[in-house]
């Protein structure tokens, strides 16, 4: 399953990317008391992994995440093993892409995905869909809210 959303962020595309990609104060705009605990030190960058915590469905829900695709200022991408974490199974990537918008703004497209999620994931996809299309809705919007005020 994929889920595409987009909004337009009032800057320009290199400090939205930047912001972005900035771990150390996603907490800042993550919503719902959502965090980030990195695992790796040093600048974002191909390999860079990091554990994410945050309430899902009542529960928390924690998954950790390897940065995939890095390439500054127009995406950046990562990818969870499931097995690893809470969902026991499955994989999960996330990708922005970021083009130049009108004005001097930025067209931010948030997607996710969700595979190999066996039977039971089939069983729950439109839960699993639901859940994961209103969560990448509330950080893209706390994350353009977010980049806006830092002007």
């Amino acid at each position: 399953m994929e889920i595409h959303l987009t909004e337009t962020i009032r800057a320009p595309r290199e400090r939205v990317f930047a912001l972005v990609n900035d771990l150390d104060r996603a907490g800042e705009w993550l919503p719902d008391g959502a965090r980030v605990e990195r695992l790796t030190e040093g600048a974002t960058r191909v390999g860079t992994r990091y554990r994410e915590i945050r309430r899902i469905l009542g529960r928390v829900d924690t998954e950790e995440y390897e940065v995939i695709t890095f390439d500054p200022p127009r995406c950046s991408e990562v990818c969870a093993d499931g097995a690893r974490g809470t969902a026991g199974r499955g994989a999960f990537r996330f990708r922005i892409d970021l083009e130049p918008a009108d004005g001097g703004g930025t067209r931010a497209t948030l997607s996710g995905s969700a595979t190999g999620m066996g039977c039971l994931g089939w069983l729950l996809a439109p839960l699993i869909r639901g859940v994961m299309r209103r969560t990448m809705a509330a950080d893209l919007a706390a994350l353009k809210a977010w980049i806006e005020r830092q002007a």
